[in-house]
């Protein structure tokens, strides 16, 4: 989890707030970490940068579904 709130950026409070896991606090990072995948894959085209991180969105609401990303402008 850590690794992935590095690359994606931590959650937030809203986020923690309307959670429904139980214990989701054993999961909540000791910091607040920024996005950074742009700044990770920068070499990329924006494209599949731009898919990269709807894939790797923390928000549920927000993340892209596969079929999603087949019908993307990368392919």
């Amino acid at each position: 989890m850590h690794r992935i709130f590095k690359l994606c950026g931590s959650p937030s409070d809203d986020y923690w707030l309307k959670s429904r896991l139980s214990h989701s606090t054993v999961f909540r990072p000791p910091h607040h970490y920024r996005r950074c995948v742009a700044d990770t894959f920068k070499d990329y085209p924006s494209t599949a940068v731009k898919l990269i991180e709807t894939l790797l969105s923390v928000e549920p609401a927000h993340r892209g579904s596969a079929a999603a990303a087949l019908k993307s402008e990368v392919w």
